[in-house]
């Protein structure tokens, strides 16, 4: 199993054990019968929690899917359990396990909320324990305080290391791709500007030639005018053969979508797998559709990247004719899992500004549980 955050979801595995283990050993010692049977299941139950919540998958349970937050609350509700059923007065050290509580809500929630949260569940432990054993833990509760209030610190620095990664990543892409796309008008231009000088340098001259060819012929005759007419026929055939390049030049698209997407789809996380299924020979029309293509597609793959937990991300395109008129159709869908209650972010709704600029349409759907994109473009020019 993948852990997002490995050294630390290590250590909090390995803290439970000892906790458990530790617990066990000392239950063991206490005279007279022991409530062995709810202390085991709580015990797993609250290490089973953890583990799940910290799997990086498409899984309901984990941190930041559907069910993550009610098995949020099981976890506490276990270590909370454990208090009330074990002995009082031999396993003081039982907070830690709030303590690797704690160490999860960065993931979810601002510092400033976590601290308060963690303030509570200390007040509530520690007032609670001090019932039980009726004495008082002001210093206890001031000690495991801090340590509560260290791993959140820690833990929303780590968070906020993922986080500047990933944006930091997402820039490097944007930054390539741009860079690929620039390349690739140059070289457009480049071509059109050869096209032009062959239409109007040699394409002028040999129009030149003809009419004087044209004019040779009526002015000669015998051996003499049948050279100067295959002279003119040659000349023909040339000024043809240059016309017919120089559109094949203006007309020819460099503009393939599949290398176009390289540098967004190249270094990308390793637990996601890229599923292409574009045709080589897709080109796209001009570099203003090539630009929103390139950037709808980066906003999907950084969505996916950040919300989705997704392994699997599948992006295809094809041309769709429609009497008189071709489109684009884009679809790009993972296999993570989409919350029941989502809303429009920043991102989709960019997207959505991004493909009415387009005069195209971006349909949303929930398939198999993930959000399916589905991107028409027109295949005429734009003027975006």
């Amino acid at each position: 199993m993948k852990l997002p955050f490995p050294l630390a979801t290590l250590a909090g595995v390995l803290t439970w054990l000892l906790v458990s283990g530790i617990t066990l050993l000392i239950l063991q010692r206490l005279p007279g019968p022991q409530p062995w049977l709810p202390v085991v299941l709580l015990l797993l139950l609250y290490g089973g929690c953890f583990i799940f919540l910290t799997q990086e998958s498409s899984s309901s349970l984990a941190l930041k899917q559907r069910y993550g937050h009610y098995l949020l609350a099981v976890q506490l509700a276990s270590a909370f359990g454990l208090l009330w059923v074990l002995p009082t007065g031999h396993f003081d050290y039982l907070a830690i396990l709030t303590i690797i509580w704690v160490s999860l809500l960065p993931h979810i929630m601002s510092q400033y909320k976590a601290i308060l949260l963690a303030a509570v569940v200390v007040v509530v432990w520690f007032s609670l324990q001090a019932v039980f054993e009726q004495r008082s833990l002001w210093i206890s509760a001031s000690l495991f305080g801090s340590f509560h209030l260290f791993a959140i610190v820690m833990q929303s620095a780590i968070f906020a290391e993922q986080q500047a990664k990933l944006k930091i990543a997402s820039q490097h892409q944007q930054l390539q791709a741009a860079q690929h796309l620039l390349l690739a008008a140059s070289r457009q231009g480049e071509r059109h500007r050869i096209a032009r000088d062959l239409h109007d340098l040699l394409g002028h001259h040999l129009t030149a030639l003809t009419i004087q060819l044209e004019v040779a012929r009526h002015h000669s005759d015998g051996e003499a005018r049948l050279q100067v007419e295959k002279s003119l026929q040659l000349a023909k055939l040339l000024l043809s053969d240059v016309r017919e390049a120089v559109s094949s030049m203006r007309d020819y698209a460099d503009l393939s979508l599949a290398h176009l997407l390289e540098p967004i789809l190249a270094d990308l996380p390793a637990h996601l797998n890229i599923e292409l299924a574009i045709p080589a020979d897709l080109t796209l029309p001009n570099i203003s559709q090539a630009q929103h293509v390139m950037m709808l597609v980066q906003e999907a793959v950084s969505n996916t990247l950040k919300h989705t937990k997704a392994t699997t991300l599948s992006l295809s395109a094809e041309i769709i004719h429609d009497s008189d008129k071709a489109e684009l159709l884009l679809c790009i869908t993972d296999n993570g899992m989409l919350a029941d209650n989502w809303q429009l972010g920043n991102g989709l709704t960019g997207m959505q500004e991004r493909v009415a600029e387009c005069h195209g349409q971006l349909i949303l759907q929930k398939v198999n549980g993930a959000l399916q994109l589905q991107i028409r473009l027109p295949q005429e020019v734009i003027n975006a």
